[in-house]
């Protein structure tokens, strides 16, 4: 997948750089709530619950301060992806045990978009592998500067 078409997945209010919750449950709840409010998802309670479920498998919280909260439902409408921040960091339980500051929560449909999912997943992984990049991502506070980093 090419930067350009990474960046046409993301959109400025699906972007939380001031995250307030600081454990691993309030910042899952915090960013679907954010995404209800959006229209993004038709139940909140149940994106909660299968993210929730996701996570009792192991934390999608890799290190290095990212996280990567995922999961297919048909109470999605569109493959989602929700940039959030946390300057402070949050207790994410990640692998490596140190606070998530940078998170990029993606919910897709579950009938379709597999590929696609998967594509930006991999992207993602690789653009969080680049020290410089990571390090960009963690002070990012605007929807402006996230795209420069998205796409260069």
């Amino acid at each position: 997948m090419e930067a350009e078409k990474l960046i046409t997945f993301f959109e400025d209010d699906l972007c939380l750089f001031h995250l307030r919750s600081k454990k691993k449950l309030s910042v899952l709840q915090e960013m679907v709530k954010h995404l209800a409010g959006t229209g993004r998802i038709s139940d909140e309670a149940f994106i909660m619950e299968m993210l929730k479920n996701r996570e009792s498998l192991g934390s999608t919280g890799l290190g290095d301060g990212v996280a990567f909260p995922h999961g297919k439902s048909l109470a999605i409408k569109e493959l989602t992806i929700l940039f959030g921040r946390s300057a402070g960091g949050v207790d994410f339980e990640s692998l490596d045990g140190k606070p998530t500051q940078v998170f990029f929560l993606i919910l897709a449909p579950s009938d379709r978009s597999a590929t696609t999912y998967l594509a930006i997943l991999s992207e993602l992984i690789n653009l969080v592998q680049k020290p410089d990049k990571l390090s960009l991502l963690c002070d990012c506070t605007d929807f402006e500067t996230l795209t420069q980093i998205l796409g260069g």
